[in-house]
């Protein structure tokens, strides 16, 4: 279990990138939804012991944060940054990695080592050097540098950065095989990665948690507010862009879903039953609304 009370965060020129966060995330896969900017990464950081809080505390199957050695020794991190050397092959990073978190067992080190790279399907790349492999395969090995020795909670930061669609469902079966018995939180801005494997998920927006559940939860946001109609160009140019979710040509005009109070001005527009991304933006704009953007 992570326990976040009343975390906060704040740089001496970007202001407050957490205020008075407070979660519990249980096991299994934990989805951390936000915009860009809303202080996922640095709560990222602080539960992975890179930076320090502001104020406020959190603990980490019960150790707390000041004990940074023991937090390391039961977490895998995969920053949103990930720096690798160039001159190293695939399978010789893994093994260094592996060094540093204290695998000693040479051949159990490669056993593990092998089965990930097949994994994250860069077995064929394994002899290749870093420097060749592009942005998607550097990704892979950074997840499977992460999970290298079993952590016990598996902090991932925007992982799906550079993958593939096929790469994408790839990596988030893996991560949910991985989460029986542990806890892995997914930090991310597309609604799609945690759509059909986190049980739990919590919504950052501006350094502020806006709700915190199941997917239900955040679904139910959109229920009454999201509509769909046919309009035609003129009236659409007139819509506020902030509202649509999407547009379609027919044969009748453009057919638009939108978030709002009301149906799009001059249509026939219908309430429908919102999508989790629909509960999420009625979420963010009723966020923006009403000024909860957590700095000060």
């Amino acid at each position: 279990m992570i326990e976040i009370n009343h975390l906060s965060k704040k740089y001496r020129r970007g202001g407050w990138a957490l205020n008075d966060v407070n979660l519990t995330l249980n096991e299994g896969m934990v989805g951390l939804l936000g915009p860009n900017g809303a202080g996922k990464s640095s709560l990222m950081r602080i539960l992975a012991t890179l930076v320090p809080p502001t104020a406020g505390e959190a603990t980490i199957n019960g150790i707390p944060l000041s004990k940074a050695e023991d937090i390391r020794g039961m977490i895998g991190y995969l920053p949103q940054q990930f720096q690798v050397y160039p001159q190293l092959t695939g399978a010789e990073y893994l093994d260094y990695v592996g060094a540093m978190k204290g695998m000693n067992d040479r051949k159990r080190r490669k056993t593990e080592i092998d089965r990930l790279l097949e994994e994250v399907n860069l077995q064929d790349k394994a002899g290749k050097r870093v420097r060749t492999y592009s942005g998607g395969m550097k990704r892979r090995l950074g997840i499977a540098q992460a999970l290298l020795g079993s952590p016990q909670v598996l902090i991932v930061d925007e992982p799906t950065a550079g993958l593939d669609p096929e790469e994408r469902v790839r990596f988030r079966n893996l991560l949910t095989r991985f989460s029986l018995g542990r806890i892995v939180l997914l930090s991310t801005h597309i609604v799609a990665d945690i759509e059909s494997n986190c049980r739990q998920l919590a919504v950052l927006d501006r350094g502020r948690v806006r709700m915190s559940g199941d997917l239900a939860e955040l679904q139910d946001f959109g229920r009454g507010k999201v509509w769909e109609g046919i309009v035609s160009e003129e009236q659409f140019a007139k819509l506020d862009p902030m509202s649509v979710v999407s547009t379609r040509r027919s044969e009748q005009g453009l057919l638009c879903r939108v978030i709002g109070e009301a149906p799009p001005s001059g249509s026939d527009g219908v309430l429908v039953r919102p999508t989790l991304e629909d509960g999420y933006l009625a979420l963010l704009r009723t966020s923006q609304r009403d000024g909860v953007f957590g700095y000060e």
